[in-house]
């Protein structure tokens, strides 16, 4: 059996990414990726990456993906990823798009609902117009006074959607795929905010009416727009967001079931098992040996 992860790498990183409040809510990152430098983390944005003279392979709730170089990657990043292991000294781009900025754009609804269910997906063949686009992105990300990041957020919506139309390989099946409704006005900043209080506070018993208060709206509304977007319940939501970070506590580290059943939020083992049960058609236990059976 392999030797896990170190635990720095362990303990899941939250991070927000862009806020409501950033007028076309893009950040753009360009870096040499690092597994040591990078440990589980996750935060509800969508998530575009471009290599440069360098694969890597993402390490989703255990669950190993690989991202060759010079093909664009796009996954919804609200699930605990990290970086495993890179082959070749090069870099990557990154552009973080916010979740009530991406739900705006016209995209089509099998190529949204891929990316919400969890789904990891990137281009069919290699275009050499991307190189040029995201090595521009990462010359102009410090200069965005003049209206380039207005511009930025125009090319990816437009990447994307040419993406979406060309047609892309799935390198992470999606757990799920909800019949995505697009959302409009404060609808998509309130689902934002519901979003991101799951995000933060799963370990924790969360209400419903906790959730729908974090998106200052009623618990009805709250209700309906999860049903709109995920086509899911509010709590269905936060026993996915549970079961995404079980697998990677599972995978990743040799913490008792028992223990990793309580620092994700069920209440009881007994919940536990259910849920994962009834998301993986599998047994924690079993989910530890086969991951490991297969490394």
């Amino acid at each position: 059996m392999k030797r896990r992860a170190t635990q720095r790498s362990l303990e899941p990183e939250f991070a927000t990414g862009p806020t409501a409040k950033d007028e076309h809510e893009i950040y753009l990152q360009h870096h040499a990726p690092s597994p040591e430098a990078q440990p589980y983390h996750f935060h509800p944005t969508i998530e575009v990456n471009y290599l440069t003279d360098c694969d890597m392979t993402y390490s989703f709730s255990g669950k190993k993906v690989f991202v060759e170089r010079n093909r664009l990657c796009v996954f919804w990043a609200a699930h605990p990823h990290r970086t495993k292991s890179v082959s070749g000294k090069g870099l990557i781009t990154n552009a973080q798009i916010s979740l009530s900025e991406f739900l705006r754009w016209p995209l089509p609804p099998e190529f949204r609902n891929v990316l919400l269910g969890g789904g990891v997906i990137c281009n069919k063949s290699q275009t050499a117009s991307d190189q040029f686009l995201t090595e521009r992105w990462a010359i102009e990300k410090v200069d965005v006074t003049d209206g380039r990041q207005s511009l930025h957020a125009l090319e990816i919506e437009s990447r994307l959607y040419r993406l979406a139309l060309e047609g892309w390989n799935i390198l992470l099946e999606p757990m799920s795929v909800p019949p995505t409704k697009i959302l409009g006005g404060n609808a998509i900043l309130q689902f934002e905010k519901m979003i991101l209080f799951v995000g933060r506070n799963f370990s924790d018993s969360l209400t419903v009416g906790q959730v729908a208060e974090a998106g200052e709206i009623s618990v009805n509304y709250a209700i309906s727009l999860f049903k709109s977007v995920f086509g899911r319940t509010i709590k269905q939501h936060i026993t996915d967001v549970r079961i995404y970070h079980a697998k990677m506590l599972l995978a990743e580290t040799d913490r008792r079931i028992v223990t990793v059943a309580m620092d994700c939020g069920f209440g009881s083992l007994s919940a536990f098992y259910d849920a994962f049960q009834s998301q993986t058609k599998n047994s924690p236990a079993a989910f530890r040996k086969g991951h490991f059976d297969e490394t």
